[in-house]
């Protein structure tokens, strides 16, 4: 729809499948715009001079949209003048509630069926749920032959006759095989993500890279044997890597709705192939619990969440250096 992009936008149109599965086209189904936010490509002030030298960015974004039941999921792609691309999805639509016989929290009693939800109405409970996405990213840096490249970055005790205590280096290993490429997210263990080509060097010697740069994510509670965790088996980790195959198109299988679990990323990742120097494909999830508030109702507010694809050491300098004052 129109009211979905900025009125200068340029819209395109996609061939989707319809309900029994046929090709069907569909005018309008994305937009192509640019933007200024107010946002600040680079910034610096020089105290010795008192000056200050800033940038103004500009991004380039394809926006589609997806109404999938009783959600509208908004799917940003941001290519940005310093080589870096988001990856924005906002979140909105219509929670799924159900009727109770409450008119507010203070006529339930213990056990009364409020455990599960919140309400957001009276005699209306939205039921507490996840949103699990998984992005599969087919990264040719510089050239087919990549190679998942993990810096961990590690604390290190220092010489107790000094003033500092501590700091940190960066400790270096590349993903050999598709299990040692399964990976978590954890603030206790950071750790940098990065598609490099081991054949090809930047200018100061590293292999050129793309950094996947994550953000807020979640992990699911559900139980392994519940079937939906096992349809989604691709929850089980933040990061997957693959060799490119034509037909491993979608993670949790051809089928998920059929499935009986296990199929899409854990089945194809059991053979456990290299993933070392060749064509690569990353597999990202993202997710989000959503706990409702009353604020959500009757029409959710957009909330975004998202990720990043940045250069690292593929460029000699910052490529937005020099943007127009």
């Amino acid at each position: 729809m129109w009211v979905d992009c900025p009125a200068y936008a340029t819209y395109l149109a996609a061939v989707l499948a319809d309900d029994q599965g046929a090709p069907s086209s569909q005018p309008n189904a994305l937009c192509l715009f640019e933007r200024t936010a107010g946002d600040i490509a680079w910034r610096h002030f020089e105290i010795v001079h008192g000056q200050t030298e800033s940038r103004q960015g500009r991004e380039l974004v394809v926006r589609y949209i997806a109404a999938i039941g009783n959600y509208d999921y908004i799917f940003d792609w941001v290519f940005r003048q310093d080589g870096s691309i988001k990856v924005a999805l906002g979140t909105s639509g219509i929670e799924q509630v159900k009727a109770v016989k409450h008119r507010g929290v203070a006529d339930a009693q213990p056990g009364e069926g409020l455990a599960y939800g919140r309400l957001v109405a009276a005699h209306t409970l939205a039921i507490h749920h996840d949103h699990f996405f998984n992005f599969r990213l087919d990264l040719d840096v510089d050239g087919a032959q990549n190679s998942l490249h993990i810096g961990e970055l590690t604390p290190v005790a220092l010489a107790p006759e000094g003033l500092r205590r501590s700091t940190y280096t960066v400790r270096s290993r590349v993903a050999k095989t598709e299990q040692e490429a399964k990976l978590h997210i954890r603030m206790d263990r950071p750790a940098l993500w990065q598609v490099i080509n081991p054949q090809k060097t930047g200018p100061l010697g590293y292999p050129v890279s793309y950094e996947l740069v994550t953000s807020h994510t979640a992990m699911s509670l559900l139980s392994p044997q519940d079937y939906p965790q096992r349809r989604a088996g691709f929850t089980d980790y933040h990061l997957w890597v693959t060799p490119f195959h034509p037909e491993e198109r979608y993670a949790g299988g051809m089928y998920p709705n059929q499935s009986h679990g296990g199929d899409g990323l854990p089945r194809w990742t059991q053979a456990d192939r290299a993933v070392e120097d060749t064509d690569i494909v990353l597999w990202y999830t993202l997710g989000l619990h959503h706990v409702v508030r009353a604020e959500d109702w009757p029409v959710m507010p957009t909330v975004w969440h998202g990720f990043e694809l940045r250069p690292f050491d593929f460029f000699a300098r910052n490529p937005a250096i020099d943007l127009p004052k």
